[in-house]
């Protein structure tokens, strides 16, 4: 008793919400996005939000979030050193 029938969603999987929210530094609506994409599920940035904090995963500030969306990413260049 007490089993659910329900299954586990990717989203609600901690490990994969730290890879995407922590580590690639994604936001709730690009992770939401990815799900549907990758699931062809329906699923709420709200959703993505309620489960970082379920799992103690701490939200970034408004001004952090800002910083990451106006960040400009330089790919690495071969065989060339920085001066």
């Amino acid at each position: 008793m007490g089993k659910t029938l329900r299954t586990k969603q990717l989203y609600q999987d901690r490990d994969w919400l730290i890879q995407k929210y922590v580590k690639e530094k994604l936001s709730t609506v690009e992770i939401a996005r990815i799900y549907r994409d990758t699931e062809n599920k329906w699923c709420d940035p709200n959703t993505i939000s309620r489960w970082l904090k379920k799992h103690d995963i701490p939200m970034r500030t408004l001004a952090e979030a800002q910083q990451n969306r106006h960040a400009v990413v330089t790919p690495p260049t071969k065989g060339r050193r920085a001066p």
